[in-house]
């Protein structure tokens, strides 16, 4: 996909290599500041982000098994079922 973009091959492997770290380092902040509403906000942001991403440089991975709207419309869900449980922690404070 990122080739389907413009990236050369060894650009693509390292946008991938990037791409997988930053998404450890997400879960990361997530588990550290699991109180805070920012993580799960920029993690909503992002799949919607990539979402548009795909939809605009490859549609045709949208019909796939696994494809990106349902991974990134399972984990926006999480964020927002998780959002919603911090409110409702913070609401019973």
């Amino acid at each position: 996909m990122s080739m389907a973009a413009g990236f050369s091959h060894s650009g693509a492997v390292q946008l991938a290599a990037i791409a997988g770290v930053l998404e450890i380092a997400m879960a990361v902040v997530i588990l550290i500041f699991w109180r805070q509403r920012w993580p799960l906000l920029l993690t909503l942001a992002a799949m919607v982000g990539l979402l548009a991403f795909v939809m605009r440089v490859q549609p045709i991975l949208l019909g796939g098994a696994f494809n990106p709207i349902t991974t990134n419309a399972a984990v926006a869900a999480l964020s927002i079922a998780s959002l919603h449980l911090l409110q409702v922690i913070e609401r019973d404070r």
